[in-house]
């Protein structure tokens, strides 16, 4: 981001005619970029360190996942994008909110950066006896069994050539595991080249009983 920040500003200052609308938003674009980049690098820091630790909470996964997805809304009618839901009802979890949300959506991102050509994008949630799996499938290019695992690597990519994602900044992988393992979740990703991929992550369910219980002793003084 910053040389593109640098180049573009360089142009507008140093050529007649090209202090654009249009170079001007290259110039915006690339800072949200770099602000995004430089906020995932202090979570991931974080998180590494120790000095995130997950504050458990009951919540409805389900419900929380429909909510996530109506915020891809605006994007897949601008990008032409198919983002399918397979909803199992409400689902009552206890793990960190806010944690499982960053790893919900760089799952999703991931996807929609590396689905194929139909740019289908599949999110699920499965009851597995006593837990929860979610996961999200894409329609792209897989990943070797070799690459596997790699993928959760700081900027891996599995075919070595840099691009721009649509949404994102390379980490978000990361951020899925770090996330993932500070809840001692179990996860991973189902893959063949050729035949798409789908990241998963397992959280244990809690009886809505049990959520009751946790809320109204949270709300004794």
């Amino acid at each position: 981001p910053l040389t593109m920040i640098k180049g573009y500003s360089e142009v507008m200052r140093d050529i007649p005619g090209e202090n654009t609308p249009e170079n001007v938003q290259v110039i915006i674009d690339e800072a949200q970029h770099l602000s995004a980049l430089v906020n995932d690098l202090l979570d991931l820091s974080r998180i590494q360190a120790g000095m995130r630790k997950p504050i458990p909470e009951c919540f409805d996964l389900d419900a929380t996942v429909g909510e996530v997805l109506t915020r891809y809304e605006a994007f897949v009618k601008r990008q032409g994008y198919v983002i399918r839901f397979s909803s199992v009802g409400e689902t009552w979890v206890m793990a960190d909110r806010s944690m499982v949300l960053q790893a919900i959506y760089n799952l999703i991102n991931n996807a929609i950066n590396y689905t194929g050509e139909d740019h289908t994008v599949t999110v699920s949630l499965t009851r597995q006896n006593d837990s929860i799996r979610f996961s999200v499938q894409d329609t792209g290019a897989g990943i070797a069994a070799e690459d596997i695992p790699a993928i959760w690597s700081r900027y891996y990519r599995v075919d070595r050539v840099h691009r721009r994602a649509v949404i994102g900044t390379g980490l978000g992988l990361s951020i899925v595991k770090e996330v993932l393992d500070a809840h001692g979740a179990l996860y991973g990703v189902q893959s063949t080249v050729g035949g798409g991929s789908t990241f998963w992550f397992d959280l244990p369910t809690v009886e809505t009983s049990q959520t009751s219980l946790t809320t109204s002793q949270e709300d004794k003084p």
